[in-house]
Formats: C-alpha cells, structure tokens, sequence
C-alpha cells in the first residue's frame, strides 16, 4: 500500500478512475465501517472498526468530487499539519494512508462533540473544556500554526472528562508574515479579519471567546459584536466582572486589542476564573483531573505562578514549546533562536530587524538598534513602564536593551526580584534552575 506521501504535490490522485461509493460494514483496508458519523465541508467521518487492532477509530474520509473521484488534497494538507502536533488536547492522527482512491485518516473516537452539548452549559464544565482547547491551541500556535476553524463541533469530548481540538482541514502554517488564504471557517465563528482572508493567531482567540460566551448564556453573538452584547446580563450573572472583562478583550473587533495567542489567552483566563468556578482536586476536570499531569507542566506551572507578575510570557518556543517573552535574544530552555512575532505581539509595529512587537508611540526599537520610526501618537497600545532612562527620562520597561525615546543603551543591568541570581555575563536576572541559557545575552548556563 502507497504511504500518503507519495501522492507528491501534483493535486493528481494516485487511482485513475471513479472511487467506489462508501457505504455501511463495507471494507476500507484494514477498516471495517459502521455508520457515517458526520459531514463536514470536504470529509464525511465514519465510526469504523480496526480489524487487526480491535479497536474503534474514527475515519476522515473525503467526499466525492465533480468528477465522481474523491477529493483528496484537503485532507493530506490536515495530515501534514497535524503530523507536527504532539499534545494530550490535539486529536492525533493514529494513521494515515490510501485505501482504495481515498486518502483515509484515522483519529480517536471521542464520546462527542460540544456541539452535540446543551446551552447553556455549567459555568464550571466549559471553563475545563475551554482550558483544555486553549492548552492544544497554544501547542499550535508554538508551531506557528493557526487553526482557522475552533467551532463546538471541532472541539472533542474523549473518555475520561478530556477535550482536545480536531478538524486542522483549513488550518495555515505561518511563514513570516501571514499571507491571505480563500477558506475561511465556520460562518458564526470567525474573526473579522479571517473574513477577509487574513486570520492570524488573534482570531483562533476570537473563535474561542465566541464559544465561551455561547456555552455561557445560550447566546451566538453576532457581528457587529458591540458590547454589551445580547446575554450580557446573565454572563456577569454566571461569572463575574473580572470574566466580563477577559471576554470583552476575546471578542474585540479590533485584532491588535485581543489577546496575541492562545497562550496569553490561557494564563488571563486562569486569572480572570472566579474562585467558585476553579476545578476543585477531585472534583473533574476536561483534563487535568482525569489524569496525572507531567513534569513539564508542574514545571510549567510552578514558573508562572513564580514569574507571571514580572515577565511577560505570553509566548511559546517554535522548536522545544517552552514560554517566552519578545524582550529575550533566544528561548532560555533550549537556546532556538527562530522565534519570530510578526503575528504575535500584543503591540501595534512589528520591528523590521528583529520581528519584535513595538508600541505605536515609541520613536526606536527597545529590543535592537534598528532604524528610528515615525511615532504614531494616537496608537492604542499602553505597554506597561517601570522606569526611566537616565538620559532622557523617557519611560522604559523591564528588560529593555536600548530607550525606545533616544535609542541610547540602557547601561545599568536589570536586576529584578524574585529571580534568584544574576547572568555572570551581562548581570541580568537568570533563573538556572529552569533556564539553560541567558535570554539577554545568550551565555550558557548550564555545561
């Protein structure tokens, strides 16, 4: 049998002539199948039997095209972008080949979608489950891949309380700059911008923060998406002002106003979580409850509740996944210096030079010594100061290289508590029983 690979890129399918019509108990390889479970835009989705491993899977099975032969090229693009995932919330592909004419792809077989769930829900149980999905997102948007598609009925719901997000069909890998694509999700659940054919990081948080508030109130907001909303009412009802206002940014029409990603998004939803709606030790959880939780996300954990308040660490690693903030050379887990945030800063300009976030009002990159920039005075973004440079008196941030005012070298070294030891290189704050190197001057850590 052909791996699905060796379909190359022609678009070209590998069996002339028209594919046989699906139907139930019949044989696909190794797959028995039972009955078609959905329908999607491209695929329909069978419950199936593995004859050799006796177990249930769900198959993603193309449909039909124009010609009567099955359409192929969209699902070995999802193949290939779910190939890259590996995370307890991301449906993984557990194979992937061509039986018969059709590139077939096995997954799980969960107990059902959200979308199969009642609304309203329990304040409780989606907050685990949107946990859960903002987890398998940030794992993604790491890989600098962007979903395009978070609706209830991607979201999974597997044996044991635990969510996981599926259905990568449209999903895009950024490359630099995102560029424009022609698909553009679910009607009811997509960003403004991703209409357009331009979704970024910020409109998988835009769908996400749909859901939430539908699975809050009973209510689908629509566009123009002007506050308050319809449901508004019983929403601060069933949460709080905190939440309320974590769900406002979600759903800003304006992109740069949301949040950068799902990461940055999952530690404001951990803050803004009322402490009546936590998962309580035992009480059930989408994931975290139904099982033990690894070392990394301990490690994880403990790091945030540590350095959450003075490092902005909205950001996850492209190669190793670990957090990160624009202000580092290089990730101080693994020493990867490709992190790039062209679509994921949280601020109005994109440097040229280094591909970091820059505040409207700034006249230089804080980050690099790059060119000087035309200050746009009436930029939106407010970054948050907790200094000033001793030359210009200009206000300058945590761990800024050079005065975004007068561009000149910021010489004293950022000692900052509670960071337990400095760089022996550049004298900056470092915490080596975490990091590997300085993130401010590259130096090893550890040998």
């Amino acid at each position: 049998m052909p791996a699905m690979g060796d379909s190359e890129t022609t678009g070209a399918d590998p069996k002339p002539g028209p594919a046989l019509q699906l139907r139930r108990n019949q044989r696909l390889g190794k797959y028995r199948l039972v009955k078609c479970v959905g329908r999607g835009g491209y695929c329909d989705v069978w419950k199936a039997r593995d004859t050799i491993e006796g177990i249930w899977v769900a198959l993603k099975i193309p449909q039909l095209g124009p010609r009567g032969r099955p359409d192929n090229q969209m699902l070995l693009r999802e193949v290939r972008l779910v190939s890259q995932l590996r995370h307890p919330n991301i449906m993984p592909v557990k194979n992937a080949e061509l039986l018969d004419g059709y590139a077939v792809l096995a997954t799980e077989l969960s107990d059902r979608t959200l979308d199969d769930c009642s609304r309203p829900m329990a304040p409780r149980r989606i907050v685990a489950i949107v946990t859960d999905v903002l987890r398998g997102l940030a794992h993604a948007h790491g890989r600098r891949i962007v979903h395009c598609d978070v609706t209830p009925g991607n979201i999974f719901l597997l044996p044991g309380g635990r969510a996981a997000i599926g259905d990568f069909g449209i999903g895009v890998q950024v490359q630099g700059r995102m560029k424009t694509i022609d698909d553009y999700g679910t009607p009811g659940y997509v960003a403004p911008e991703q209409a357009y054919g331009r979704p970024t990081y910020r409109s998988d948080c835009f769908a996400v923060g749909l859901v939430l508030y539908e699975f809050l109130t009973g209510y689908l907001p629509r566009w123009p998406f002007k506050w308050p909303m319809r449901a508004a009412d019983r929403l601060r009802k069933r949460t709080s002002g905190r939440f309320v206002e974590f769900i406002k940014k979600a759903l800003a029409v304006d992109p740069n106003r949301r949040f950068a990603g799902a990461a940055a998004m999952l530690t404001a939803l951990q803050e803004a979580v009322p402490r009546s709606l936590r998962t309580r030790q035992g009480a059930g959880s989408a994931a975290a409850l139904s099982q033990r939780r690894t070392w990394q996300q301990l490690r994880t954990e403990t790091f945030l509740r540590r350095y959450s308040k003075v490092l902005d660490c909205v950001h996850t690693c492209v190669d190793c996944g670990e957090l990160i903030s624009e202000a580092m050379q290089l990730c101080p887990w693994c020493g990867s210096r490709r992190n790039r945030f062209d679509d994921r800063t949280v601020q109005s300009r994109v440097c040229p030079r280094c591909h970091r976030g820059m505040a409207g009002a700034w006249s230089y990159c804080p980050w690099c010594y790059g060119a000087g920039f035309a200050p746009d005075r009436e930029a939106l973004d407010r970054p948050t100061y907790h200094g000033t440079c001793r030359h210009c008196g200009g206000r300058i941030a945590r761990f800024m290289r050079y005065c975004p005012w007068c561009r000149r070298k910021i010489q004293k070294a950022w000692d900052v508590w509670p960071f337990p030891e400095r760089c022996s290189r550049c004298g900056w704050s470092v915490d080596s029983t975490y990091w590997h190197y300085c993130p401010w001057c590259t130096q090893r850590l550890l040998s």
